[in-house]
């Protein structure tokens, strides 16, 4: 094994919510009375930062992102208590942890509800760390990466991004990482393969991909 660390990203590469997500935002395309989403269109719009997203949706000046992020967390509770791991994401936290990798997360979600699910889920212990939002507004992963990995315990560490979208493939460049992007999360396949990294359909192809 080439890698000592992976780094993998959350929502939509761990956990399945996608389509949650997309939910969401059609409950708030229902309450205006506005045409609701499926989902190529969802992650064809999909950007990071995610107001970005909202642009291609609503008129900002009229729904503001305070409201949106509002209205996203008053629907996300209800819609997530039921939410699964990706299929193979089990398997290849497995696969790693056979292997002695260190393995931690990068996330834009909140921290404390994202161990709230790794507990959930009994897999808390595969994790050395989880770095993400001190709020719910997300943001980007790139400044929490650099900071976390500058620490000299990673001076001669290989890592591994594993993540949903181009902007874990930037932020896999800050910290000199590799990256797989996997197509099931929550970005269409068309931008993650603009980035030039190698793109999976399902988790259980990386173990062949890495050799």
């Amino acid at each position: 094994m080439k890698y000592t660390t992976i780094v993998w990203d959350w929502n939509g590469t761990l956990l399945d919510d996608a389509h949650i997500c997309m939910e969401c935002v059609n409950d708030m395309l229902r309450k205006r009375n506005m045409p609701v989403l499926d989902l190529p269109t969802y992650r064809s719009y999909v950007e990071n930062p995610i107001i970005k997203a909202y642009e291609h949706i609503f008129d900002l000046k009229v729904v503001t992102f305070d409201i949106i992020v509002k209205e996203f967390y008053e629907s996300y509770p209800r819609y997530v208590k039921d939410a699964k791991l990706i299929s193979g994401a089990l398997e290849m936290l497995d696969f790693f942890k056979a292997e002695r990798c260190r393995q931690i997360i990068i996330t834009a979600a909140h921290t404390p509800d994202v161990i709230e699910f790794l507990c959930k889920f009994g897999i808390k212990s595969y994790f050395e760390a989880v770095l993400g939002s001190k709020d719910l507004q997300g943001g980007s992963k790139i400044s929490w990466a650099v900071e976390y990995t500058k620490n000299e315990s990673f001076s001669k560490e290989k890592l591994l991004m594993i993540g949903d979208t181009a902007h874990d493939a930037e932020t896999a460049a800050a910290i000199g990482a590799d990256c797989i992007l996997f197509s099931g999360g929550h970005q269409c396949e068309e931008k993650l393969k603009a980035t030039g990294k190698p793109v999976i359909k399902s988790l259980l192809d990386i173990p062949a991909l890495i050799g």
